[in-house]
């Protein structure tokens, strides 16, 4: 076969859908989101920080937009963001939780016009709501203890009649 009949069978292949053409290896984003340890979250709504690096000369605007697959947790659509030159910002996400547990957060880098920048990172949230108020009552609960011993410690005070 010549060269003129396999480019024109190859082409007809594409056109088909039966093969797809070589597509040369894009370079790597230079604006993403840096992969970070899980974040430990003890309210109801929080912001949660995503870190986005910026490896261009000159600073960028971008939007970070995050999901949730479970429907217990409500994330805001997208936060915008100027990044200096060659540098690293964290996006502050507001994001509230239903209930406690596990939950995954997915992160992507968007420009102005949607277009898609990087890779989606997964990120891994532990929420204990409900430790915030044992948190509270237990702090109350001390000061009041405190309190009723120094009220204790002021009476028998008064009355041995001893001051110092």
């Amino acid at each position: 076969m010549s060269k003129f009949v396999k480019a024109l069978l190859a082409i007809g292949l594409v056109c088909l859908g039966v093969a797809t053409p070589v597509q040369a290896a894009l370079p790597p984003a230079q604006v993403f989101v840096v992969t970070g340890s899980n974040i430990n979250i003890v309210s109801r709504e929080s912001k949660v920080p995503v870190s986005i690096q910026n490896n261009y000369d000159r600073q960028v605007r971008i939007r970070v937009h995050a999901s949730a697959p479970d429907p217990a947790v409500t994330v805001a659509d997208y936060v915008s963001l100027t990044i200096p030159a060659n540098s690293r910002k964290d996006a502050l996400i507001p994001v509230s939780f239903l209930s406690g547990g596990e939950y995954e957060l997915d992160v992507w880098v968007t420009t102005f016009t949607d277009i898609r920048v990087g890779k989606t990172v997964s990120m891994k949230l532990t929420v204990n709501p409900d430790i915030e108020v044992m948190i509270i009552v237990a702090f109350g609960s001390l000061i009041i203890l405190l309190i009723v011993l120094g009220a204790i410690r002021m009476s028998r005070r008064s009355k041995t009649g001893v001051t110092s």
